[in-house]
């Protein structure tokens, strides 16, 4: 068996582990910037009870859970389809709370925390990429 040369030693380490490195983080960038874009939706059930049927919706789509325990969270990633809208929650059918605008893309979180005694508690952010991104385009014109 013999030892590998100075030659493929210096190449392995100096030029192919670089190279490969560049292009894992390229990737990894490239995928950050690609799901940044999307829009989530997150409802956090604290009532203190079971809820058996949860329907959110947003931008013409929607998601129903059934069985929700209580300190459970739903998560509900909008699609680019659709237009923009309010989100709305819905507990047996019946509308719990509608509210907070949101787009399908533009990476919006909106969290919804509903509380006990039907209190209902939500805030949408945008992420700071999206946010910069957008000054940037925004202040270039």
């Amino acid at each position: 068996m013999q030892r590998p040369s100075n030659v493929e030693w210096w190449k392995r380490r100096r030029v192919i582990w670089p190279i490969g490195t560049l292009l894992f983080l390229v990737v990894a960038a490239g995928l950050a910037v690609t799901r940044s874009n999307t829009s989530l939706v997150v409802v956090y059930n604290e009532t203190g009870a079971r809820i058996s049927e949860l329907t959110v919706t947003a931008c013409g789509q929607s998601k129903s859970l059934h069985d929700v325990n209580e300190f459970e969270s739903v998560r509900f990633r909008l699609s680019s389809t659709g237009s923009e809208s309010d989100v709305c929650v819905l507990t047996n059918g019946v509308v719990l709370w509608r509210g907070e605008y949101i787009e399908p893309t533009g990476s919006h979180r909106t969290l919804v925390h509903l509380r006990r005694g039907g209190m209902v508690e939500a805030v949408t952010t945008i992420s700071w990429l999206q946010n910069t991104v957008r000054r940037g385009l925004t202040s270039s014109f």
